[in-house]
């Protein structure tokens, strides 16, 4: 069971924090509820993109100032967004109003080494301002974990405490559309949803008795076919999501089937599956806006309170997600094999990825 003893025999919580844009708000609200919940303990944290952003923005606070120095953390984070975002508010128009949102429209015709080609980094007074990185990399109960892709390559690479930076986090929060690659070990690197939203391995490499609490932001589905541009492209980027996430699913599944002992207990708050109507609308995730922000984080909060009072009793004792026939039955008909990843037959811990750190 994973419960800490030194702590009254509480639950350890490991975070696995998806990737949306300005969905990522109702994560901030999520972990708000949790902060608030003193008979849970979060342990590890594993985003990607703004769930990336997040868990900086989550962990750091935890190691300067406990729950209430991470729920300040996180509100810092979403006012500088909002704040460094607001010049760019009138140019885009969510809900799909395409005539008004000039920008948004353009988004996938024009190149950021086009629209800006000094590579201004916005996202880098955002980060500087809510991460100490040299506190990041002490690692521990609460330690970090963020991927970006290899633009060269095409793999994903976690960075984890040893090698969390500031580069790290833009790039794994770096939208090619948006902003130029970043530079890290002379390597390209761009969002981290594009392969894996997020990784879930760093979350249960350390024990197989693990309670993995996942904010989904990304739909499995979505009824209508995208006819504009930009959403035809919101929602490749949305496949290539879900891909990454079933792979990463399947390897647990996996194990948990294959490996004596093994109890990987997944837990998940979706948004698509809560959220009101026009949650999920593409153009949303690229709106920037304290209302917005705000909005969301009430539903986050709410929509995690609401999940607690029904599972709360469950964690450290069971999953309460089907992982199989939420995420892989589909998979699994079309004669995907779920066999037990070679390096988990062999003792070697590379699960996915490329594991430097």
């Amino acid at each position: 069971m994973s419960r800490d003893s030194q702590s009254g025999d509480k639950p350890v919580v490991n975070l696995a924090l998806q990737g949306g844009g300005a969905n990522g708000a109702f994560t901030w609200g999520a972990l708000e509820c949790l902060l608030d919940q003193e008979d849970i303990r979060i342990g590890r944290v594993s985003g990607a993109s703004a769930g990336a952003l997040n868990g900086a923005a989550l962990v750091t606070g935890l190691l300067k100032g406990g729950r209430t120095g991470a729920k300040e953390n996180l509100a810092l984070l979403w006012r500088k967004v909002a704040e460094v975002g607001a010049p760019f508010t009138f140019l885009s128009s969510p809900l799909r109003k395409p005539g008004l949102g000039i920008w948004d429209d353009a988004l996938p015709l024009l190149s950021p080494y086009q629209t800006n080609p000094f590579a201004i980094q916005p996202l880098r007074h955002i980060v500087e301002a809510f991460t100490d990185t040299e506190s990041l990399r002490i690692g521990g109960l609460n330690a970090l974990f963020v991927n970006a892709v290899n633009v060269h390559s095409g793999r994903s690479r976690v960075f984890g405490p040893a090698d969390l930076s500031t580069d790290a986090l833009i790039a794994s929060a770096c939208a090619p559309f948006m902003f130029q690659a970043v530079q890290i070990d002379g390597e390209p690197y761009w969002d981290g949803s594009y392969a894996a939203n997020p990784m879930l391995w760093p979350l249960y490499e350390s024990s197989l008795d693990s309670d993995i609490f996942m904010v989904e932001l990304t739909p499995q589905q979505r009824a209508e076919t995208p006819t504009t541009a930009k959403n035809i492209l919101n929602r490749i980027n949305e496949i290539a999501s879900i891909n990454g996430l079933i792979s990463e699913l399947r390897s647990l599944h996996a194990i948990n089937r294959h490996v004596s002992g093994a109890d990987l207990r997944m837990h998940v708050l979706s948004l698509p599956d809560v959220g009101r109507d026009g949650a999920i609308e593409p153009s949303v995730k690229r709106t920037v806006g304290p209302l917005l922000f705000d909005s969301l984080r009430r539903h986050g909060y709410d929509a995690c309170r609401a999940w607690l009072a029904e599972f709360r009793h469950d964690l450290g004792v069971r999953s309460t997600v089907d992982v199989a026939a939420r995420y892989l039955d589909s998979q699994h008909a079309h004669g995907v094999r779920d066999d037990i990843p070679q390096a988990v037959q062999s003792g070697q811990r590379d699960l996915g990825g490329d594991r430097r750190r």
